[in-house]
């Protein structure tokens, strides 16, 4: 690899990265699901180990705690390695994992209303408990009361495919509530998330983010930073976001500015993400 990605010779790691650390299970996947969702990269080849260790390392994961990760992942079927026609090892984004993400429809796009989730078990089933609680978790449910979780309106298919595989089909009960019109019930629903506190967040996020984004990095720094806050974005604007109607939200919540000003940046930085991805990858 030439000397210019080298993710080893930069300068100081920036705020963003001290302020919002993504784990090693998240830096091991990032480069699949961007060969997956971003537009041009479909029928090239998938990352190799070369491109998940450049990027790794960028995100200050060790290649120790790298080689973890990925075993975790192509033992919990995430990630599927593959040798292309050069006998080159390729890490591919599994079906399974493809339709989880694929499930959360974006907060600008999201319908009004509210799914919940109610499961039951019996009290000695702590295992089944704990991995259909995990599964909803994945899918950005939050807990609502015991026993009971709640999201924002998401596609359920891929969610009922997961707890189906998982054999526990029978103990999980999903209704979907369109609004919520006694207001008195909408006060209660809005009582369990702290959306001035969820606001002053996502204002530290947004300048946070412009810091760690400015007009004048290098390609190869952009592409990478781009591909960082790719998890980050994902985890913390679009799972974190509570799944309260537009509405309902305080004067001046930044999430519009946020996607605005991320997706100016994808949007200039697609071309440069695409390089470096395909640098650091090659050919089939």
């Amino acid at each position: 690899m030439s000397a210019r990605r080298s993710a080893g010779a930069e300068a100081r790691t920036p705020d963003f990265r001290e302020a919002y650390p993504i784990t090693a299970k998240a830096a091991v996947h990032t480069p699949a699901v961007f060969r997956s969702g971003m537009p041009g990269l479909a029928g090239l080849p998938w990352p190799r180990l070369e491109c998940i260790r450049d990027f790794a390392r960028f995100a200050g994961i060790s290649d120790g705690a790298t080689r973890t990760a990925l075993s975790r992942a192509k033992a919990e079927g995430s990630l599927v390695v593959e040798e292309d026609s050069g006998g080159v090892k390729r890490y591919r984004l599994s079906a399974a994992q493809l339709a989880r993400g694929n499930a959360v429809i974006r907060s600008g796009e999201r319908p009004e209303g509210f799914l919940v989730a109610v499961f039951s078990f019996k009290s000695e089933d702590t295992e089944e408990r704990a991995a259909l609680r995990e599964t909803l978790k994945d899918f950005g449910f939050r807990k609502l009361a015991q026993n009971a979780y709640i999201n924002g309106r998401i596609e359920t298919a891929p969610l009922k495919a997961a707890v189906r595989e998982l054999g526990l089909e029978n103990h999980l009960h999903l209704f979907t509530c369109p609004e919520l019109e006694d207001e008195d019930q909408a006060r209660r629903v809005l009582a369990l998330f702290d959306l001035e506190a969820r606001k002053r967040e996502l204002a530290d996020y947004l300048a946070t983010l412009r810091a760690f984004l400015p007009d004048s990095l290098a390609d190869d720094e952009l592409a990478r930073r781009l591909l960082y806050v790719g998890p980050v974005h994902f985890e913390r604007v679009e799972l974190g976001e509570p799944p309260i109607p537009k509405r309902h939200r305080p004067a001046d919540y930044p999430l519009d500015e946020i996607n605005r000003f991320y997706g100016d940046k994808l949007g200039r930085g697609g071309a440069l993400m695409l390089s470096y991805y395909l640098d650091l990858n090659g050919k089939e």
